[in-house]
């Protein structure tokens, strides 16, 4: 594993923009000994099927939806019942990895796609004092005296924040402030995703808001991908967007950003 240079250069320089996901709380749960579950299995789970095909339609390749699985499961259920679900099947680690550790350490802003309290346990255990911020509230600046943390989707601390349908991101999207800085920062930081995989829909979603909020394709950004190896047609379709992407853990790429800055 290479981290860039450009990434290094940037959190030395304080113009880093860190975004971290759901894989740093899969890694906390498989030292925790628990069960952290893919999220095609997690969608499968939540009652998603693969849509029929038409007549004489072609199959085409079709990634598993947890946002639609959490709607079929809410229409049949209930709300209350969704969140204590998803709470128990991604919720139960408790204590950070000292990647997350490293990333609260580090950056000043972070944005987050986990739905757990692990960032706020990873502040107590560095004694970095910790504001959090919710979707829709004001984003602030970076302050290197401060660690805040903007919630993208919720967490299970606070139930009515969650993110967790289409219906949801359709009925809260980013507000015009919120845009506006997004881009802003994007266009005086270097951009850099941890925690993710490009195949997920974790990802695409955090992708396409953020495009949203720039008003067009991205400028070069930096991906640690995950867990195992990408595919030549993802790797191609992502480089084409933009995403300059590197195998890495978010374990792996946090020690080694801890090696490189020391």
């Amino acid at each position: 594993m290479s981290l860039p240079v450009e990434v290094i250069e940037a959190v030395k320089g304080g113009k880093c923009l860190l975004f971290v996901g759901s894989h740093f709380s899969m890694e906390a749960a498989e030292l925790a000994d628990l069960v952290y579950p893919e999220q095609k299995d997690l969608a499968k789970d939540l009652g998603w099927k693969k849509p029929k095909l038409a007549i004489g339609q072609k199959a085409k390749p079709v990634v598993p939806s947890v946002e639609e699985g959490c709607a079929i499961y809410e229409q049949a259920n209930g709300r209350p019942a969704l969140v204590e679900k998803l709470k128990g099947a991604l919720g139960g680690a408790t204590t950070p990895t000292e990647g997350l550790k490293t990333a609260i350490a580090r950056f000043p802003l972070i944005f987050s796609t986990c739905l757990d309290d692990l960032a706020e346990a990873a502040a107590k255990d560095v004694s970095m004092p910790l504001d959090v911020i919710e979707r829709g509230q004001k984003i602030p600046d970076a302050d290197p005296d401060r660690r805040t943390l903007v919630r993208l989707r919720g967490s299970f601390s606070r139930p009515e924040t969650l993110m967790l349908t289409p219906g949801d991101f359709q009925s809260r999207q980013l507000g015009p402030d919120q845009r506006k800085h997004l881009r802003t920062l994007i266009r005086n930081n270097v951009v850099f995703f941890v925690g993710y995989r490009p195949d997920e829909e974790e990802f695409e979603r955090l992708f396409s808001e953020l495009s949203d909020a720039y008003g067009g394709e991205l400028p070069r950004c930096h991906l640690a991908c995950t867990q195992g190896v990408i595919d030549d047609f993802l790797w191609q379709k992502w480089v084409w967007r933009g995403l300059l992407l590197f195998l890495a853990d978010p374990g792996e790429a946090m020690k080694e950003l801890e090696a490189r800055l020391a």
